[in-house]
């Protein structure tokens, strides 16, 4: 029944490409609620940089690998989740004070020198080898990327509320991911097909949070408990 589907929407995998590509922005503009919040407090204290650091260095190395692929949807996408993430990245250290950007730069100056020595050997990706191994080395950072909501999971199971996790951004992510393992197995990329299966699992995992923890939190009668 998969391969009938699949033979079906072979003549539309662009379309389906371009509609997982939306999504992914979309989840990237979930990005736009943390920076209005830097916004209305005019400090980012508190607020941890990695998200759009790493948004930028992941948006990098896709964009290579997938112009290595000639996928038009794919580097469509990775163009513009690396302009989101470069536009919050200079918007979080707009209102970082000056003697607190240390730490800023020392994970900014990390994260562009790793990427620039796999942006280095990606560009020798000419055999299928050293492509095998950047598309390996890609997914492994875009599930660390895909995972970093749950880093909040004590926060969540302290509080018994799901107020901390972005719920937009994750519905967003399940869409997407969902359509990139359809667009995937239409390409017939291994690679993809991984990422976006393990993606759903860990989307999954995170909307199970909601339901067993509402936003709103505990009762009172639980509290007083």
């Amino acid at each position: 029944m998969l391969q009938s589907v699949l033979v079906g929407l072979d003549p539309h995998r662009e379309l389906v490409g371009q509609i997982a590509g939306l999504l992914t922005v979309l989840q990237y503009l979930a990005g736009c609620f943390t920076c209005a919040e830097i916004h209305r407090r005019r400090s980012s204290e508190g607020v941890s940089p990695v998200r759009f650091i790493g948004g930028c260095s992941l948006s990098v190395l896709q964009l290579q690998y997938f112009r290595k692929l000639q996928s038009s949807s794919l580097v469509a996408t990775s163009t513009c989740t690396l302009s989101f993430s470069v536009l919050y990245t200079l918007w979080f250290l707009w209102y970082t004070p000056a003697a607190s950007r240390g730490p800023f730069y020392r994970k900014a100056l990390g994260t562009t020198a790793v990427t620039a020595a796999l942006c280095a050997y990606g560009s020798q990706a000419k055999d299928p080898v050293t492509l095998h191994r950047l598309g390996l080395i890609i997914t492994v950072l875009a599930l660390i990327f895909i995972a970093l909501p749950l880093a909040q999971l004590r926060k969540v199971i302290r509080a018994k509320s799901t107020a901390a996790l972005p719920l937009p951004a994750i519905l967003a992510s399940t869409g997407a991911s969902v359509l990139w393992l359809v667009y995937g197995l239409l390409i017939r990329n291994s690679f993809i097909v991984l990422q976006k299966t393990i993606a759903l699992a860990l989307c999954a995992a995170q909307l199970c949070l909601f339901i067993i923890y509402p936003a709103t939190g505990p009762s009172k009668g639980e509290k007083k408990q």
